[in-house]
């Protein structure tokens, strides 16, 4: 999302204490770093006088020129990995942009009020905005949010790309925001980042998910909380127990940090075993593994002891770009990703988009349910180029890094007997002597039911246990309305983890999820006769260490 910080001269001396959701566990304290939409932004309201209006107007001008420009490139490039469909969007978009800069609303409305060329922007495309979502027609109403996006874009480039970049959060900074996705989660960098506040997100959402695996305290449910802080203010965040402190008093501060010292001490003793295996009481290896995403997930998960990697998602490679990668791209990347990791095996899961996980450039149809829609494999039978460019770059990968290739959001067997078809055709057509081993997410009661159909066609399975609690629960991960309902240790999801296994004709099952990460679980989840869990990388010493005091042939 576009973004833009807001900063006060005098923050808040009064301490303050407010209660909301725990979504990450941890503590952290910093300054705030007050992050919002730059097309609402309300600040810079400076008039000017009607002598700098051309140089406005020209500034608007070059802008306009850069952003059909732009959207041209983006055009032939999706046409060439996806479809013209999809690439006639972006030319719609080109066409909406054109009417409305002839119209001659922007020039009128700087003269009328001797705005700024950004303050004409953010008044024309917000006004148009909600036109379109009064409008009858359907397809204008779609085409409402496309607007803002595009209000978006001129800004960016009135400002030289001067958006705030959630890259360029300084150090010792909690950040506050009114939603997070997962594109936003994937580049702040750990170092900077001392905790999260967001004002409302899921449980079980992507973005939250991301956020327990880089180790970030989060907490969400804390209504107006952008309002009621100001960048610069001091804050203490409770991931654990889901409080917030703004403006704390020093002898409050002093306790914190000597919360915070303990927790840090607890962190080390059991990371000092890490690397060792996991072994319960009574002998049985447990396979602790790690689930990353960038680089620096990898650092984490190689400093927490993972014995590999159970599930490397590339949406991050995805979304950390303005167009698809090519194969020779998507290869370069996932090779100097892994190689830190030496020879320890690396499951990849192939891209799985839509629900909470849109694209910049992948401007799917907006759908009342998208969780119940194209996503995941469905989305990939769709577009055979894309799977191509995945398949392609992890075969050239196998060849030196031990390698598996995970199917995402399978639900009915046709779906993985066909990708099948596609990743055997392609390992013939490259004379791969031994192929990645081949399996598939088990995200759904219907997969779940249906592992005797589906493990004709794969290798092993992975159990996703987040999407799995969704639609077992009818509780959807990115909604906090329901946080209540997402219950991923209700007895339901037992039962089906159970079945699972029974079911697997001896093929290897991995737990993969927040369940897979939870102490209080473990014994119950080994018991059922999981010997494979990918985890967050910052829990994996302390699963490990719980294994290691867990008899599982004891009754928990």
């Amino acid at each position: 999302m576009a973004l833009v910080t807001a900063t006060v001269d005098s923050p808040s001396s009064v301490e303050t204490t407010l209660t909301g959701r725990s979504i990450a566990p941890g503590l952290g304290m910093g300054r705030a770093w007050v992050v919002g939409d730059l097309l609402t932004y309300s600040g810079d309201l400076r008039t000017i006088g009607a002598h700098e209006i051309d140089g406005e107007l020209s500034r608007l001008t070059t802008s306009f020129e850069q952003t059909l420009a732009e959207l041209q490139v983006y055009a032939e490039r999706i046409e060439a990995e996806f479809d013209s469909v999809l690439a006639g969007v972006f030319r719609a978009h080109s066409a909406m942009l054109r009417d409305l800069f002839a119209s001659g609303e922007f020039e009128k409305e700087m003269r009328a009020s001797l705005i700024t060329a950004e303050a004409a922007v953010r008044r024309i495309f917000q006004k148009w905005h909600q036109k379109f979502r009064e409008m009858e027609n359907q397809t204008f109403r779609e085409r409402a949010d496309d607007l803002l996006d595009l209000g978006r874009t001129l800004l960016r480039r009135l400002l030289n790309e001067g958006e705030v970049s959630l890259k360029t959060i300084p150090p010792n900074s909690v950040l506050v925001v009114e939603r997070l996705l997962p594109s936003d989660v994937v580049v702040l960098p750990k170092a900077n980042v001392a905790a999260v506040i967001v004002e409302s997100l899921g449980q079980g959402s992507h973005a939250a998910l991301l956020a327990r695996e880089k180790g970030i305290p989060t907490i969400t449910e804390i209504e107006g909380v952008c309002a009621r802080v100001a960048t610069g203010v001091d804050l203490l965040v409770d991931g654990f127990h889901g409080t917030l402190v703004i403006a704390p008093a020093k002898t409050t501060c002093a306790e914190f940090q000597e919360r915070l010292g303990k927790w840090h001490a607890t962190l080390a003793r059991c990371k000092g075993a890490c690397r060792d295996p996991a072994r319960s009481l009574d002998g049985q290896l447990i396979t602790v593994e790690a689930n990353i995403g960038i680089e620096d997930d990898v650092e984490l998960a190689l400093d927490n002891g993972a014995d590999g990697v159970g599930l490397l998602r590339i949406e991050q490679l995805y979304f950390a770009r303005k167009l698809p990668p090519t194969e020779d791209e998507l290869f370069a990347e996932l090779q100097q990703l892994v190689a830190p990791l030496g020879k320890r095996p690396v499951t990849v899961r192939l891209l799985d988009i839509g629900g909470d996980k849109p694209l910049p450039y992948l401007r799917l149809v907006q759908t009342a349910n998208p969780v119940l829609g194209r996503r995941g494999v469905r989305l990939l039978l769709d577009y055979s180029q894309l799977v191509r460019t995945q398949f392609g770059a992890l075969l050239r990968l196998c060849e030196e890094h031990p390698l598996r290739v995970l199917i995402p959001m399978v639900t009915v067997e046709d779906d993985i007997r066909r990708m099948r078809e596609v990743f055997d055709a392609l390992c013939a057509e490259r004379k791969i002597a031994i192929p990645p081993k081949f399996g598939s997410m088990i995200e759904t009661p219907a997969a779940a039911l249906a592992v005797p159909t589906l493990l004709k066609h794969v290798d092993f399975f992975c159990v996703g246990t987040n999407d799995l609690t969704q639609y077992t629960m009818a509780a959807s991960r990115d909604d906090a309305a329901v946080n209540d309902y997402y219950l991923e240790s209700h007895e339901s999801i037992m039962r089906l983890l159970s079945i699972v296994l029974a079911d697997a004709g001896g093929r290897p099952v991995t737990l993969c999820g927040e369940l897979a990460g939870s102490e209080a679980w473990l014994p119950k989840l080994l018991q059922l006769g999981f010997r494979s869990l990918s985890i967050a990388p910052t829990v994996i010493a302390a699963i490990k260490a719980a294994v290691r005091k867990i008899d599982i042939s004891h009754s928990y």
